[in-house]
């Protein structure tokens, strides 16, 4: 029998929703629970890849969510939406509720007096007796005690010749929605359905913007249903990391990049012809990415999307649209056209028809700030500037900048106008991973009370939208931008400040770190570095955020690019060449070389002075960390002792890496046999932090978690209970829209009660 939980609920309403109107998962909850997000209190990012896992009972629903519709007021309005936008589009609503209506009653974890209240009267009268009811029984099993499900048990094989559905499996691969306007493509459509289906490894080359990205999407949405799965990836210059970072239903945290990969690869390996891989934007020559041949081999079809020519593989170009279609384009945008057709035909032809340039400039046109006859003035200057022919080429990796079409870009770029609010968006959009941020993460980073500024920049055809809550920049809009615009890091400060602020929260963890990872990877390849102080300070926190995740990838990119920063003599400070030498540490192997990198940072730093008591601390509590993991444990112990003894000095025991440092520290001696000399430096350390800041504070729950583990050794079972249980209030509370880390604390502390209860059985006998 199934359990009635959130993950069956949701699997009810999911069938009885045909495919075109359902949609993106997070987007139907975000449809949903629209009312709480009109909630400021309760107010929360649907991330893609967290969502998955509720509707998949492999984490449990927000408490944020549980709670806002615990209130009857609240349960009203979820009434009133599940009547106005879920009913609508069920072409059977009533035969949902009966799934409803039988799954609670076979649910073996709901008591019969619950079922007989809640299907009392059963028969429906109108549909909002059927939303009332659907109503309750998603509150009801939002309520209920979350038991998570084993991802191990999913059927994922199936018999034959027939990819398993990844849908459940692999998190966040939807293929972002064609644009409105998609025209004319029939031909290219049926050709690269037959390509693939002859040759199953197709490049679609063209020059940028002339549509190969929305030829690839309208082919998904065409063809989407000959295939058992459709997995979209938007390169952003390595395969193999775009492999790992997929996001997998039983990816543990802090799991190494070669464990994922070797997961990863295998199982993409196993699919078979009915599944579809987007490669999209792969704008590089093959011998750039070595991971490619590995990725040809795959048994199912892969469709790259690219401008470079593959001369070697399966290709087929993308050409440019006639220009009756482009007119239809950009009347789609200028109602007004036709009318001018003259001026519009004659723009459209010095813009070479690529696409992506009639639409910008139709929407121009559209916005009033030019006039045809103005714009074409305008383009037929440009044009005798640039001394250009009509013949648009490219080299082989499609990179030609001399190109006229980009020039175009260039130009009509600079005909916005755009105010200095618009010129920071869309600034440090272009520091933003290619596969797109979601929009109102994005508008948090950047500090902004509303949406107006993004909405502005998307009506301009700017910014694009990649489903109802992602945005991101069309490549060629980056390229320009970048040139244009120059971000850097006193012009960026604002994003850069809440990255930094990020990395820097203490249990509060970001939902979807790897957007922050991402994010950083890309400000490396693209800022200018105009303030270097700031800028190694910001590669200095963010890295032990990243270690925190062992997003190694990320990690050692950053390692390279203050390398490279710091082998200029004159850049730089001591204590910063300390870092990059723990950091070396971090990602060495070899336990021996870690030990040796860290000796060299405590060397390189000089004297302990306050400006660097707090680093000085920290290289000791680490070395001593290494020798622990060498077996010195005389060396361990020492130099654990002179960092807390830095600490102390400096009067830095309240900062939070201090806090883990002490309990660190405390773990060693006790397994060194003086538990007692550890819970009274435990208790100084409490005193500290409740003084600082509160007993209530994350720091507390970790230090009484500890005192809990110490007072195990010590053989205090009474006292490690009430410890754990001090602790385990504390994370309920600051972890409340954490579910999973809550979870680990609860098995955590779970563990250390079992081992409590077995020694006092032990001492008993």
């Amino acid at each position: 029998m199934e359990r009635l939980d959130f993950a069956s609920v949701m699997a009810v309403l999911r069938r009885n929703i045909p495919d075109e109107n359902f949609g993106n998962q997070a987007d139907f909850l975000d449809s949903l629970f629209f009312d709480m997000n009109l909630d400021l209190q309760f107010a929360m990012e649907f991330d893609q890849g967290q969502v998955c896992r509720w509707m998949n009972g492999l984490a449990r629903l927000s408490p944020n969510i549980i709670s806002f519709y615990q209130e009857k007021e609240h349960q009203r309005k979820l009434v009133r939406r599940i009547k106005e936008m879920l009913l609508p589009i069920m072409p059977d609503s009533a035969m949902a509720a009966q799934e409803l209506y039988d799954l609670l009653l076979q649910a073996p974890n709901v008591s019969p007096q619950k079922k007989l209240e809640l299907t009392d009267g059963y028969a429906f009268e109108d549909d909002n007796d059927e939303a009332i009811f659907i109503m309750e029984i998603l509150c009801l099993a939002m309520q209920l005690r979350f038991e998570k499900r084993d991802v191990r048990k999913k059927q994922l094989l199936t018999p034959g010749n027939l990819s398993p559905a990844v849908v459940d499996y692999i998190f966040d691969t939807d293929i972002p929605r064609p644009c409105r306007w998609f025209l004319d493509r029939e031909q290219e459509l049926e050709q690269l359905h037959a390509l693939l289906v002859d040759h199953g490894k197709v490049f679609l080359h063209g020059i940028p913007g002339i549509g190969k990205s929305e030829l690839a999407k309208a082919y998904a949405k065409r063809c989407g249903a000959e295939y058992t799965n459709v997995i979209y990836i938007n390169y952003s210059g390595d395969l193999k990391q775009a492999v790992i970072d997929l996001d997998f239903a039983d990816d543990l945290p802090g799991e190494e990049d070669d464990t994922r990969f070797e997961k990863h690869n295998r199982f993409l390996r196993s699919l078979w012809e009915d599944t579809l891989l987007i490669v999209d934007n792969f704008n590089v020559i093959a011998s750039q990415d070595q991971f490619l041949d590995v990725m040809l081999k795959y048994r199912c079809r892969i469709l790259f999307t690219t401008r470079s020519r593959y001369e070697n593989h399966t290709s087929l170009e993308v050409g440019e649209l006639h220009t009756d279609t482009l007119l239809e384009l950009v009347e789609k945008f200028f109602p007004q056209a036709k009318k001018k057709q003259e001026e519009v035909l004659g723009i459209i032809d010095l813009l070479h028809r690529n696409t992506f340039a009639v639409e910008l400039a139709a929407r121009l046109l559209a916005n009033g700030m030019m006039k045809p006859k103005a714009l074409l003035r305008k383009l037929q200057k440009e044009k005798a500037a640039l001394d250009a022919d009509d013949k648009i080429g490219t080299t082989k990796d499609g990179r030609n900048r001399k190109a006229t079409y980009y020039e175009h870009i260039h130009s009509l770029f600079s005909l916005y106008k755009l105010s200095g609010a618009e010129q920071n968006i869309l600034r440090c959009m272009t520091l933003i991973p290619a596969n797109g941020i979601s929009s109102r993460r994005f508008a948090a980073w950047m500090d902004q009370q509303n949406m107006n500024t993004i909405n502005d920049l998307m009506e301009m055809g700017f910014i694009h939208p990649k489903n109802n809550r992602e945005i991101l920049l069309h490549p060629m809009i980056r390229e320009v931008a970048v040139e244009e615009l120059k971000p850097s890091v006193r012009s960026c400060s604002v994003l850069l400040d809440s990255l930094q602020e990020i990395s820097l929260m203490h249990g509060l963890d970001f939902m979807n770190n790897k957007q922050v990872f991402h994010t950083v990877e890309s400000i490396i390849t693209t800022i200018r570095k105009d303030d270097i102080a700031k800028y190694l300070l910001f590669l200095e926190n963010v890295f032990q955020y990243m270690d925190k995740y062992r997003y190694e990838a990320g990690m050692q990119a950053i390692i390279e690019e203050m390398t490279t920063i710091l082998s200029d003599d004159s850049v730089g400070t001591s204590a910063d060449r300390a870092c990059l030498l723990d950091a070396r540490a971090v990602l060495e192997k070899n336990t021996k070389k870690q030990i040796e990198l860290v000796e060299e940072a405590i060397r390189v730093l000089g004297d302990v002075h306050p400006g660097n008591g707090h680093l000085t601390a920290n290289l000791h509590a680490n070395l001593g960390a290494l020798y622990h993991k060498a077996g010195r444990m005389d060396l361990a112990k020492l130099y654990m002792e002179q960092g807390v003894q830095l600490l102390e000095e400096y009067k830095l025991t309240g900062y939070h890496d201090s806090v883990t440092q002490i309990c660190n520290y405390a773990a060693l001696i006790t397994d060194l046999g003086e538990p007692q000399r550890a819970y009274s430096a435990l208790l100084k350390l409490a005193r500290t932090v409740k003084e600082l800041n509160s007993d209530q504070c994350l720091d507390c729950g970790l230090i009484q978690q500890v005192m809990g583990s110490v007072c195990v050794v010590k053989g205090d079972a009474a006292q490690a209970q009430l410890h754990h249980q001090r602790a385990m209030a504390i994370f309920e509370v600051v972890f409340e829209d954490e579910p999973v880390l809550l979870e680990e604390k609860r098995k955590e502390i779970g563990q250390a009660a079992l081992v409590s209860r077995q020694k006092n059985q032990k001492l008993l006998v």
